[in-house]
């Protein structure tokens, strides 16, 4: 789907997701090739937006953040289906208003550790923030520390 597309329910997977704070925010994780994933905000409520108003600056790091870990965890020969951020980095380029979505690619994998960049566009198409971040892949169960 290009970003320039309007979102349908159709076009997106429409599993509840397992993170609480994503289905808070209403993100959608839309079907995409492995090493990638498309993240959508279709509904900009008044309550995740700034006093412009405009989206929230975290609430588009979120979107940057989801969309580069669960471009890392979904590549085929990923060591886990977890990962956690070890540093991102994030340029907000203009407000974003109206229904957002995250685009999320690897640049570089490693056995524990994933490169990758994400933009996020509105409606219109538009960069509204950009970012990289480093991902480590999650290997303790979920729930319970590390060692």
């Amino acid at each position: 789907m290009n970003a320039r597309q309007a979102f349908t329910p159709d076009s997106a997977r429409m599993t509840p997701d397992p993170i609480p704070f994503l289905r808070l925010l209403g993100m959608v994780e839309e079907d995409t090739p492995g090493g990638q994933c498309r993240m959508h905000l279709p509904d900009l409520r008044d309550d995740l937006c700034n006093q412009l108003p405009a989206a929230h600056g975290g609430v588009i790091m979120t979107l940057l953040d989801v969309a580069m870990a669960r471009a890392a965890t979904s590549v085929p020969d990923a060591p886990s289906r977890n990962a956690v951020t070890v540093e991102m980095s994030s340029r907000f380029l203009h407000p974003g208003r109206g229904p957002l979505v995250a685009e999320g690619f690897v640049l570089n994998q490693t056995r524990s550790l994933c490169t990758c960049q994400a933009n996020v566009l509105n409606a219109e198409g538009r960069i509204v923030a950009t970012a990289m971040g480093t991902f480590k892949y999650w290997h303790a169960p979920l729930g319970k520390p590390a060692p």
